[in-house]
């Protein structure tokens, strides 16, 4: 079996990677569309008249396609008309953030994880399409790619497996000489919108975090005897100045080691330090987590401050989230009681649970009862589902979204039917994390 297995891998690794080379070659970069007007000045909230009219105040060169010269605007021009129309807008601060929606002042920074541990939810999916949607609103957007497999990566014209180690997430969340987040981020083609980069490496984080786990578990509590004995000493009376000072520094450097243990011991929290690092960058961080609820997703999970869950609406979906729940509840659970514990409650913060349901055949009788049931089972379940599409898939199989493609490709009844289907959804989550900003 195993010779047997070599040899297919090594059979279907080869003819991937020449259609990978013929079709999306890695050194073929990918470009974003330019949006028609009345594409684009709907994304800013304004009509294509006022949009005309701001871009040649401003003196943009915009592109004129056709016979008619219709106007067709860059997302990096979009932006810069953003800008300039919060700027007009004064001491308004209502329209202000209407044009420029960026985070301001005491607002925090947002980050969501969409997860599920059964493959096919369209986890992936979501994830890009909203991180798109977010920055196509003005938002600066990290999407940040846990899964292995690197799909989310590969939608946004990287190839996972061409990634070095150092450029890739895991040299952020690693053990060994990790790397600062901001060094491993990388910009895409799709102006506000970056991307830490899902790869192979990541498998070996899902192997080395519980084996850290079990060490630092271990070496915790001779570190906590060493600093209780310092603190002891420290107390008794007629110590000389100079053992003060060598306990001063004795103290510091085991502390340092507590702290570095307790950092590998609650693995989980490992993702949540590393986004630390940018957290003046952006005002949303995405993460597409694995098809499982292993390491990589409970460091998601415990990172994030709304968890968007993908349902299927069929049976054998809904067993599987029932499970899903299950099993989150015990770890969620235990995360809670350990950070409680070892570093205080004023570490855990407030989150969401959100489901949204994907992949919607609302013409299909089963699955129209499954969703009803979901509805009056389930809280906060978003009110729009993403619906099954052709639009989706084959733009998928040219590695696009909907908000890349031309609607000109496919059949429009079906592209606009599907791009509803998503904006709607987008909108809801986008709803939530305004209500967080206190923002009406």
């Amino acid at each position: 079996m195993l010779a047997q297995m070599k040899a297919d891998h090594k059979a279907l690794s080869s003819t991937l990677a020449a259609l990978a080379q013929s079709q999306f070659p890695p050194t073929a970069d990918k470009v974003l569309r330019k949006f028609p007007a009345s594409e684009a000045a709907a994304y800013l909230g304004i009509t294509p008249r006022y949009l005309a009219l701001s871009a040649d105040e401003m003196g943009l060169q915009i592109e004129k396609v056709g016979r008619g010269e219709r106007r067709h605007y860059a997302l990096e021009q979009m932006n810069q008309i953003r800008a300039y129309l919060a700027e007009k807008a004064g001491d308004d601060t209502a329209k202000a953030t209407f044009y420029d929606p960026r985070r301001k002042g005491d607002e925090e920074l947002q980050i969501i994880a969409c997860s599920n541990f059964k493959g096919g939810s369209a986890k992936t999916c979501t994830s890009v399409h909203l991180a798109e949607y977010l920055a196509l609103q003005g938002y600066r957007v990290l999407l940040v790619d846990l899964d292995p497999q690197g799909s989310a990566s590969s939608m946004l014209g990287v190839v996972p497996e061409l990634v070095p180690e150092d450029e890739s997430l895991f040299a952020a969340i690693r053990y060994n000489e990790p790397a600062s987040l901001s060094d491993v981020v990388q910009k895409t083609y799709f102006a506000n919108l970056d991307l830490a980069v899902g790869s192979p490496f990541l498998t070996e984080w899902e192997f080395f975090a519980p084996h850290y786990a079990t060490l630092a578990g271990q070496e915790e509590p001779g570190i906590r005897n060493r600093i209780a004995d310092i603190e002891d000493e420290r107390k008794q009376k007629g110590i000389s100045n100079t053992r003060l000072r060598e306990l001063e520094e004795e103290l510091n450097r085991e502390h340092a080691a507590l702290s570095d243990c307790l950092q590998r011991k609650l693995y989980f929290t490992r993702l949540q330090l590393a986004f630390e690092d940018v957290e003046a960058d952006y005002d949303v961080i995405i993460c597409d987590t694995p098809p499982s609820l292993g390491y990589l997703s409970n460091a998601a999970s415990f990172a994030a401050d709304h968890l968007l869950v993908t349902i299927h609406p069929q049976w054998i979906d809904c067993e599987s989230m029932a499970q899903y729940l299950a099993t989150s509840i015990a770890h969620n659970e235990f995360f809670e009681s350990t950070v409680a514990k070892q570093l205080g409650p004023e570490y855990l913060v407030p989150k969401t649970l959100q489901y949204l349901i994907t992949r919607h055949d609302n013409t299909s009788r089963p699955e129209t009862d499954v969703v009803t049931m979901l509805r009056s089972q389930l809280q906060n379940v978003f009110t729009s589902t993403m619906l099954r599409s052709s639009a989706i898939a084959e733009a998928g199989n040219v590695q696009q979204t909907l908000y890349e493609a031309d609607r000109s490709n496919f059949n429009g009844k079906t592209y606009d039917r599907a791009l509803d289907s998503l904006n709607k959804v987008n909108e809801e989550m986008e709803q939530i994390l305004k209500t967080y900003w206190g923002r009406s």
